[in-house]
């Protein structure tokens, strides 16, 4: 009787023991599955496009660009010399008139001054060489004059900006090349006229660009900046540098293909600090993020931390 009740315990431990491998062989491979099932998936997020225009994600087009290295240079606005009129009296005599006050406009032509001549006592009079406004005025009815200058007219529809080019950057700056001047808020399009040494002993060179200016927002005497495009080349492929984001140690821009943007890793070749050359992981005609990509990849880093728990 004893041993045959040895025997059953003995078969009832054995059960058991199976039992518990064969549990953990299941558990095991669910759990390999499941890991399994985790590496396969791509890093992506969705969202409608609604959500996207709500959130003002803002795609475009991947294609070829042009990558513009500039030089930064240093000036000031100064007026155009020969839109600069300083009027004095012909003949010597006394003033009778002098029409237009400070600040006011007057027209090429426009009648501004009569004059007395001291010589024959017979008045004549002085009119506008050019267009523009009386920035400067000396002179009163009543008072005699001379050769003095009696007021000056300034035409500032077209301006010069003296940009200071250093011996260091003399070499790369030539008559010709385009040129964007910026000041706080405002900016404008030219070219380097020509080059002119500087006066007196100083090494510099003076690189003068003429500016259009027929809404006045420019004015002599404002210190500007001019970015010089020296060297302009077209690249294959070229993206937004504001698309970059690094993720998980990598640049990558975000790509859509329906409603789901998935991070691609680039490798990247020249940049302006504009546009970035891309060499590998995005092709041409392929959609990507270019404005508030960082909300994206936000949301999948929030993604894989609540994973990581």
């Amino acid at each position: 009787m004893n041993n045959y009740l040895n025997k059953l315990c003995g078969l009832s431990k054995l059960r058991i023991c199976l039992s518990l491998i064969l549990f953990a062989l299941i558990g095991n491979q669910a759990s390999a599955a499941e890991d399994e099932h985790e590496e396969g998936e791509e890093e992506h997020v969705e969202i409608s496009a609604a959500l996207a225009n709500e959130l003002g994600i803002q795609t475009q087009i991947a294609t070829s660009g042009d990558l513009k290295r500039t030089l930064l240079l240093y000036g000031k606005t100064m007026p155009d010399p020969q839109r600069v009129s300083h009027v004095s009296a012909r003949f010597p005599g006394m003033i009778i008139s002098i029409i237009p006050a400070l600040g006011d406009k007057v027209e090429a032509g426009q009648l501004i001054a009569v004059i007395e001549a001291n010589s024959s006592l017979q008045n004549y009079e002085i009119r506008a060489p050019l267009s523009g406004t009386v920035v400067e005025k000396h002179a009163n009815p009543g008072e005699l004059v001379t050769d003095a200058t009696l007021l000056t007219i300034a035409n500032y529809e077209s301006i010069w900006v003296d940009l200071t080019v250093f011996p260091g950057d003399s070499q790369q700056v030539v008559a010709g090349m385009p040129v964007t001047i910026t000041m706080e808020n405002l900016s404008a399009d030219s070219s380097i006229r020509y080059l002119n040494p500087s006066q007196g002993e100083s090494p510099v060179v003076i690189a003068r660009v003429p500016l259009t200016n027929s809404n006045a927002l420019w004015t002599p005497g404002l210190l500007v900046e001019g970015f010089v495009v020296i060297e302009e080349v077209t690249v294959d492929l070229a993206i937004e540098d504001e698309a970059l984001q690094v993720f998980e140690g990598n640049q990558v821009v975000f790509v859509l293909e329906g409603d789901v943007y998935e991070p691609r890793p680039l490798s990247l070749g020249r940049t302006d600090g504009k546009k970035t050359e891309v060499l590998a992981g995005l092709t041409v005609g392929e959609r990507y993020v270019v404005a508030n990509s960082y909300l994206i990849k936000a949301d999948l880093e929030k993604e894989g931390v609540e994973h990581d728990h």
